[in-house]
């Protein structure tokens, strides 16, 4: 995990608010998640997380207990969608970094976490090299298999309360 500075926090800028206005497109009322995946520069998928093709009107998440409610929400994430924009397209994700913003009240937000065991492994499956995510102590790289460790080891602490 490191902070990005300089050109690599403008570049990252950029890419947060390509994602940010993908994230308006968002119906989900909890949250408004907005990714875009990068490949030597450009944009090569891009999305908002929301429902399947089922409406999620009531929201599950409203009727159930916090430390399910990833599993059994009917959205996608935003992140799992922009890997699979990018190889619907015919693009190659293999070495690609994600960039992946809140917003909130039309501003982006920083994560407290945004670690998403799910994501980690399509992320690693897919071949992303970084996770990059904007938090309270800055804006943060991860590299992927740190990425989905931190993720998972959380999701057990969490949930099994090790």
């Amino acid at each position: 995990m490191r902070i990005l500075e300089g050109k690599e926090l403008k570049e990252a800028d950029l890419f947060f608010e390509k994602a940010a206005e993908l994230s308006r497109k968002s119906i989900c009322h909890v949250s408004k998640i907005g990714v875009v995946l990068v490949k030597s520069g450009k944009v090569i998928g891009e999305a908002f997380n929301g429902p399947l093709k089922k409406s999620c009107n009531p929201c599950l998440l409203d009727m159930i207990e916090r430390q399910v409610k990833t599993e059994l929400c009917l959205a996608m994430h935003a992140e799992e969608r922009a890997v699979l924009d990018a190889l619907e397209k015919g693009h190659d994700t293999n070495g690609a970094d994600i960039y992946s913003v809140r917003v909130d009240e039309g501003k982006i937000v920083p994560y407290k976490n945004g670690l998403c065991a799910s994501c980690g492994r399509v992320f690693l499956e897919s071949g992303v090299k970084n996770v990059i995510i904007p938090k309270e102590e800055g804006v943060t790289a991860y590299d992927t298999e740190e990425f989905y460790d931190i993720s998972f080891n959380r999701f057990i602490q969490k949930k099994f309360i090790i």
